[in-house]
């Protein structure tokens, strides 16, 4: 794996102490068939990446959605070997995102560097791009919502109490695929498992917020994890902060496994730079396990009526105990 991180204390270190060249580039050494530079211009706090383009690539800016906090251009530019050649270039424009944007920019590095056509191009940033979208736009928001963080704690318990058990670090963070949008937030090879949680008095229902969610076509397996928690007012020893601590002390010798779970937290648009904004505690009353199967309580794409989509629903927990998993869930996975 490329050390992005010591790249970019280099660059920044250089840009800093510069007094000619404020913005300092630096080509990364990958592999694949687009030449990428990464950039830091101290003065001005902002991250910048560059792509070398050739001339088949056939690229339009409207092509890429616009997000609040990043400029996309295509700018003819000399930059290393490379003398008045076409980059697409992805610029930071909010100062103070600087520690997330590196990530943000290092992980389109990776996604870049695995292409091996030329034509997925475009659909590869895109895709990328959507997959940040959250951290672009909760950039300046500060703290997640309540139901958000309700969400991602759930799941960091079932990456952490669950799947740590039994893979290694690298092996269970490439499995949480929930900052990918993915139809279901774990996907561990043909066996899918979908986390919820409820915070309610009784614990009676949990939120489906899509027909896709329970689909299990192609899996040979559907699980749904139902975390109930209880919710503390300024409890600082169980906040979504602690727990994330927790885990990267856990896997602080393994740096790709931090680099991973960085990325997919950024995602989320959780950023630690707001760490200390968060008061709200959370602790398991109970985990239950139900295995999705025919008669599961559940809408279906293919069941519902020519026209309808993007459904929001409940169910009922009652009505799940029948599908309920008596054995421990790891020797399932």
């Amino acid at each position: 794996m490329i050390d992005y991180n010591s790249i970019w204390n280099s660059i920044n270190a250089e840009s800093r102490n510069s007094k000619e060249h404020r913005q300092i580039a630096r080509r990364i050494p990958n592999e694949g068939i687009f030449p990428i530079f990464l950039a830091s211009d101290f003065a001005k706090g902002i991250r910048l990446l560059y792509i070398k383009l050739d001339d088949s690539n056939d690229i339009s800016i409207g092509a890429f959605p616009s997000m609040k906090g990043l400029e996309i251009t295509l700018d003819v530019l000399s930059l290393g070997e490379f003398n008045k050649e076409l980059f697409l270039k992805l610029s930071q424009t909010i100062p103070s995102t600087g520690s997330i944007f590196e990530l943000f920019v290092s992980d389109m590095c990776d996604k870049i560097d695995r292409i091996t056509n030329r034509q997925s191009f475009v659909n590869t940033i895109v895709k990328n791009l959507t997959e940040w979208k959250l951290f672009f736009e909760r950039s300046e928001k500060k703290i997640l919502p309540i139901s958000v963080q309700k969400g991602l704690v759930s799941e960091l318990f079932f990456l952490k109490d669950v799947l740590f058990r039994k893979y290694s670090f690298s092996e269970s963070l490439s499995y949480w695929t929930g900052s990918e949008r993915t139809n279901h937030d774990f996907q561990i090879r043909n066996i899918a498992v979908e986390i919820k949680s409820t915070s309610s008095k009784q614990h009676k229902k949990f939120a489906v917020s899509s027909e896709r969610q329970l689909d299990s076509t192609g899996l040979s397996h559907l699980y749904v994890g139902l975390y109930a928690l209880n919710i503390h007012s300024n409890m600082p020893d169980h906040t979504l902060p602690v727990l994330i601590r927790s885990i990267m002390t856990q896997i602080r010798e393994d740096l790709f496994s931090v680099f991973q779970f960085q990325v997919k937290l950024a995602k989320y648009g959780y950023n630690e730079a707001h760490a200390s904004k968060y008061s709200m505690g959370f602790s398991i009353v109970e985990m239950n396990v139900f295995h999705v199967a025919e008669g599961f309580p559940r809408l279906l794409q293919h069941s519902l009526p020519n026209g309808v989509g993007d459904l929001k629903y409940s169910v009922v927990v009652s009505a799940c105990r029948p599908y309920e998993v008596q054995s421990d869930l790891l020797t399932l996975i």
